[in-house]
């Protein structure tokens, strides 16, 4: 049985016979990885606490056919900073959600898990009522399903904007619109975000246009997925 080693941020675990867990881990060079933690769900492990969602560690483990199994787990950070804020953790967990949902077991997708890294640091460092929307728009412009925003995605209009389609992936002129009515303010933000300006856009305060933003990402990501998103704290999330 060969052991390999990786870096990898936890994204959840699930309860597997009496005393273990299994374990989900965006690795960076193997993708996302099940492995069985022997014995964590014992009062006496020592290595559960290394592996709550979040976490970001160094990991060895040992294949196998199914399942691999957990050999050694070295922590490199957990984050903390964002566990003792309630909005932010919820934050982080559905950034954990959505990077599980997306992502298929064993592909190595080094892209998505360098994101995932940056915005659980990013997260960890400070708040931003617009952290979780730009993460979710940063994800779907990964994925090659960024929206467009400079002309209408039905007939190709340059002016007058005035509605964004989810399901068409864009924004619609006067004269094509469908959708929802999206301000100048919000296309704004979103062209921000989706432009390079990211940081620009994270230093903005709570407003209509934020949340418009937030909203209309969290529509996006569930029609891509084609699936209702839910914060993976209503799992059993301790070891």
């Amino acid at each position: 049985m060969s052991t390999y080693r990786d870096n990898a941020v936890v994204l959840g675990s699930y309860k597997f016979g009496e005393a273990d867990r299994v374990v989900v881990l965006l690795t960076e060079k193997y993708g996302k990885v099940r492995a069985v933690a022997r014995g964590v769900r014992k009062t006496k492990s020592s290595i559960g606490a290394r592996l709550e969602p979040m976490s970001h560690v160094d990991i060895a483990l040992r294949s196998g056919r199914d399942l691999d199994t957990v050999a050694e787990v070295k922590l490199v950070h957990t984050h903390s900073a964002l566990r003792m804020d309630f909005d932010r953790m919820n934050q982080g967990l559905s950034m954990l959600e959505a990077v599980n949902k997306l992502t298929p077991d064993r592909e190595p997708v080094p892209h998505l898990y360098a994101v995932l890294s940056r915005a659980l640091h990013a997260l960890n460092e400070r708040g931003s009522p617009l952290m979780l929307g730009a993460f979710y728009w940063r994800l779907l412009a990964i994925e090659g399903h960024g929206p467009q925003l400079d002309v209408c995605v039905r007939c190709g209009e340059e002016g007058s904007i005035a509605t964004f389609d989810v399901q068409e992936g864009g924004v619609h002129c006067s004269a094509c619109r469908s959708g929802v009515p999206i301000s100048a303010a919000g296309l704004s933000l979103l062209r921000m975000i989706l432009g390079g300006q990211m940081s620009e856009a994270l230093n903005m305060e709570e407003n209509s246009a934020v949340t418009e933003v937030s909203q209309l990402a969290m529509e996006a990501m569930e029609s891509h997925l084609e699936r209702k998103l839910r914060s993976l704290g209503v799992f059993d999330r301790h070891l």
